[in-house]
């Protein structure tokens, strides 16, 4: 049994929580909103009213909050776990899609408590960290990696440990723009298609089944022929226009181009300019529909 910190209860955190229980280990946790953990509770979770809290004493520190604001004031605010009393040679886990700054950061500030420090972004949404599906893309040393196998194995189909601290969020963020980059492709593909007069069904079966297939555009395009979303919203344009342009960031600082991840997060901006940017991706194509309308009006 390993105890756990978890820090962040929020959609990707309940169901990595949960899966930590099933698994056997104790955990402890933090969230901003106490209300929100309390089914937690009578799974076997403890609460703590702080990350400070949270983390004493725990083997393990993990988090998944949503950018790098939350990150910043959760791991090193002033009841920030790194505050806490922590086991030195303890494990800092940070499993938020955040920036590589950060991530560096919290890897020196880590090593001044004495914690050995992983970052491992996971890929896969709620419903596949439910099912404990997730893909972790780990960076670390292969030693720590190798030590806390058990523990990311609770969660995870598989750990793919891409090299050193930095190299599992900057494949994340990548992965990320990818990803975005064929939902903005789906959602402008779909549309053509309806003002062409093409039924969105044929189209979604086209587009998901042959070259232009892929599990964003099966997904993707399913919901939008249907016209049924996700409820709740499981992946936001909001979030997708945070880890795009954590993503172009990434890749030009690298020295890499990111042509197609600029005008991605144009594409997905007008989600928010039109007041849609709390709803799901797939909703993008609503969003065209109003742009269109208006341009025709």
């Amino acid at each position: 049994m390993v105890k756990i910190a978890f820090l962040g209860a929020g959609m990707m955190g309940q169901p990595m929580i949960r899966n930590f229980l099933k698994g056997g280990h104790a955990v402890t946790v933090y969230n901003r909103t106490l209300e929100k953990a309390r089914p937690l509770e009578a799974l076997g979770a403890e609460l703590a009213l702080t990350p400070r809290e949270a983390a004493r004493g725990a083997d393990v520190i993990m988090s998944s909050l949503t950018n790098d604001d939350a990150s910043q004031q959760t791991w090193n605010g002033p009841d920030g776990a790194l505050q806490a009393d922590v086991r030195p040679g303890a494990y800092a886990i940070e499993a938020s899609t955040v920036s590589l700054a950060w991530v560096s950061k919290l890897n020196e500030l880590a090593a001044t408590k004495g914690l050995h420090f992983l970052d491992c972004p996971v890929a896969g949404r709620p419903d596949v960290a439910e099912a404990g599906q997730l893909k972790v893309f780990a960076g670390g040393s292969a030693d720590d990696v190798d030590a806390l196998r058990s523990v990311l194995d609770a969660i995870s189909k598989s750990v793919m440990h891409v090299g050193d601290v930095g190299s599992g969020i900057t494949f994340k963020l990548i992965y990320n723009v990818m990803g975005a980059i064929q939902v903005a492709a789906c959602a402008e593909g779909m549309h053509a298609c309806e003002a062409a007069g093409i039924d969105l069904a044929v189209a979604a079966e086209g587009f998901a089944t042959g070259a232009t297939g892929s599990p964003h555009v099966a997904r993707h395009s399913g919901y939008m022929a249907r016209n049924e979303h996700e409820d709740p919203v499981q992946f936001s344009g909001k979030m997708r226009i945070k880890d795009v342009e954590y993503g172009i960031g990434l890749i030009e600082d690298v020295g890499g181009q990111s042509v197609l991840g600029h005008a991605t997060r144009a594409v997905f901006g007008q989600m928010v300019e039109n007041g849609m940017g709390d709803m799901n991706d797939s909703e993008l194509i609503d969003t065209l529909r109003r742009v269109h309308s208006k341009g025709t009006a």
